[in-house]
């Protein structure tokens, strides 16, 4: 039985304007595999957290900056930036069978998402900042300094009453 759960949210709409590439779901999708693939251990697989603070993390270098120094404890914070883009790109990436979420809510890439990694990585010329960036990054941004960086939002503003 096919699984049809997000295929009422998936709307294809022409547009007059050209759509940045970062904004493109072709790209977003691919991005989020390459982040899952060279980022995330492989049972433990990835939160959607740490897909957001990565991908934000490729769209400047100065992000990529401040991702560095909070890894390198430069920095005690970071700001996070929630790209509607990254939710987008992880529904069609599901609804194409290229990633599953497990039961902890984290993602892993299926069979076809390995498949499609590999081709990407075959490819020179394909993704070239998106691989060297996440080659330096590794498995460096750990759930620990994800539950760290949560914990800040979570009490920094609460009042004692």
């Amino acid at each position: 039985m096919d699984n049809f759960l997000l295929t009422n949210e998936i709307i294809f709409e022409s547009k007059p304007d050209a759509v940045p590439y970062n904004y493109r779901i072709s790209y977003k999708v691919s991005q989020l595999c390459l982040i899952i693939s060279s980022s995330c251990n492989g049972k433990g697989g990835c939160s959607l957290v740490k897909l957001h603070i990565i991908s934000s993390a490729l769209n400047t270098k100065a992000y990529m900056q401040i991702l560095d120094d909070y890894m390198n404890e430069k920095s005690s914070y970071m700001l996070v930036r929630f790209d509607p883009a990254v939710n987008r790109g992880i529904k069609y990436a599901v609804a194409d069978g290229l990633v599953f979420q497990l039961k902890n809510g984290t993602f892993r890439l299926t069979e076809k998402g390995k498949r499609l990694m590999i081709k990407i990585n075959d490819e020179e010329n394909l993704l070239l900042n998106e691989k060297r960036y996440l080659s330096s990054l590794g498995k460096k941004l750990t759930n620990e300094k994800i539950e760290s960086l949560m914990s800040m939002w979570r009490y920094k503003n609460v009042d004692d009453k």
